[in-house]
């Protein structure tokens, strides 16, 4: 049978292809038709099996942008306007989705927006695989008119990178709000892990006995909750007049947030592409299991690693801000960052964007995206880019005790520490040896923090930033955060 010649949908005009490394070309066609790919005058072939084709080419600099042909005997695809340069994946859960359009200073930010150096690809949302649904997207030039769609995070990311590197970079979206971890996961690898197998059994148990008829019952309650929640919204409605957005939508086995879904659905889609790294913002949707998140992070590292067939893959996160979680003094989000921060510290070739200083207490979406893209993009530019720059606050390191205080002892830290705001430095606690956390005075000397507390005769544990909400004010003298940390019993 017949089979029109076809690209991937990742391959269309103004892509950017990754620099300096060997890369595949690949689509559909008809089995036994030879294809023959030709970008800057490197040709390969390739014949068509089982209606796949694929080219390996070798590794190509920066240059100026070109043309990639595909050709059989009977059909030919050009695409134009194609550049070589940096390209990173941009996962995660919705504050790595929300847009540009909707972030701070949108206005100012889009009518700046003129950077044809950046290109867009946003790997299309799609739940469960059903036979002849095939869902479009293409490669975007950042532009005024383009702009407000892209990931607000990987837009100022980009631009960061841009500006010090002046090369293309692209940027493809691979992320959906709400989402675990797990659900970027493979399902092989969830199972064969003692622990992360509870995401896939927790999922069969939950669908037994599933009924489609109750399902489509239970969504269109949900549909008139979140547009009567909506309606509120726009009617001004605030706090507990407002309540809680509706949350989560009811589970079928169709489910976004089914663990391994979108593994198998959108990110398979792009392992074959090459990158230059990647971005993520996400945890939101695991704080419920934070005990466990820095062991399914690092999984979700390590097979993403492997599945690029490259080990040393950067993989820059960020650590959550501040968010109230109907708790503002609780510790779910404090113990999530400290997972996220014990995966910086174990894995290689990871490093994390403190945002201790951002968020908003009611609003787990934060509009302010401009510092979550400009402190990954300090990072890439520090440890993957090689440039002279600060990319990391104070990091805690040890205590000393001394003479009735606990000093405090930091990584980070060679130029000295500073208070974000006001003259007094808050967010720490000290306990004894047995006893509860107390608030704490906190002094700067030099690159240490003296704390104590007249309450606590021998301080003898020291906590930082620990609650769902701190006025934690630390930082380094070249602005960027101190992250949270806790001395454990």
């Amino acid at each position: 049978m017949s089979k029109p010649l076809r690209l991937d949908p990742l391959f269309n005009d103004h892509m950017v292809i990754q620099r300096d490394k060997s890369f595949l070309v690949w689509g559909t066609g008809t089995d036994g038709d030879q294809v023959t790919v030709t970008c800057r005058g490197v040709s390969g072939c390739a014949e068509v099996r089982e209606g796949q084709w694929s080219v390996t080419f070798p590794a190509m600099g920066v240059g100026e942008a070109c043309e990639l042909v595909v050709d059989t005997a009977g059909s030919t695809i050009t695409l134009v306007d194609v550049v070589f340069g940096d390209v990173w994946l941009a996962g995660g859960q919705s504050n790595m989705e929300w847009p540009l359009k909707s972030s701070d200073q949108a206005e100012q930010a889009i009518a700046a927006a003129n950077m044809p150096l950046l290109r867009y690809y946003e790997v299309p949302k799609l739940a469960y695989e059903q036979e002849g649904v095939h869902l479009p997207s293409l490669w975007k030039t950042c532009t005024p008119e383009t702009a407000g769609d892209i990931s607000a995070v990987a837009y100022y990311y980009a631009r960061g990178l841009i500006d010090s590197e002046q090369v293309p970079i692209g940027i493809i979206g691979c992320n959906w709000g709400g989402t675990s971890a797990s659900c970027w996961v493979s399902e092989e690898v969830l199972e064969a892990d003692e622990e992360l197998s509870i995401y896939t059994k927790e999922f069969a148990q939950e669908m037994q006995g599933f009924d489609w008829q109750q399902f489509e019952q239970a969504t269109r309650k949900y549909n008139e909750d979140v547009d009567q929640y909506n309606r509120k919204t726009k009617e001004g409605y605030k706090g507990d007049e407002l309540g809680a957005y509706p949350w989560p939508p009811p589970y079928s086995p169709h489910s976004f947030m089914r663990p391994c879904g979108l593994y198998e659905t959108m990110l398979c889609k792009v392992f074959g592409y090459a990158i230059k790294g990647v971005i993520y913002y996400q945890g939101e949707s695991d704080v419920n299991r934070s005990e466990m998140y820095s062991h399914l992070l690092e999984v979700l590292i390590l097979e993403w690693r492997r599945q690029w067939k490259d080990p040393e893959l950067p993989f820059l996160f960020v650590q959550l801000p501040i968010f109230d979680n109907n708790n503002p003094f609780g510790e779910e989000w404090p113990l999530l960052r400290e997972a996220q921060q014990l995966t910086a510290d174990r894995v290689p070739f990871t490093a994390m964007a403190v945002l201790l200083d951002c968020g908003e207490p009611e609003d787990i979406h934060p509009v302010d995206k401009k510092p979550v893209g400009e402190r990954l993009a300090l990072l890439a530019l520090d440890k993957v880019y090689g440039r002279a720059v600060k990319s990391s606050g104070p990091v805690y390191r040890e205590i000393t005790i001394e003479d009735g205080h606990a000093v405090v002892h930091f990584d980070h830290a060679e130029t000295g520490l500073m208070i974000r705001e006001g003259n007094r430095l808050a967010g720490f606690e000290v306990a004894a040896e047995e006893g509860k956390f107390l608030p704490a005075e906190a002094e700067i000397h030099g690159s240490t923090v003296r704390v104590q507390c007249d309450q606590v005769g021998l301080p003898r544990f020291v906590r930082y930033g620990w609650a769902n909400v701190t006025n934690a004010n630390l930082m380094g003298a070249e602005g960027l955060p101190a992250a949270p940390f806790r001395t454990l019993r």
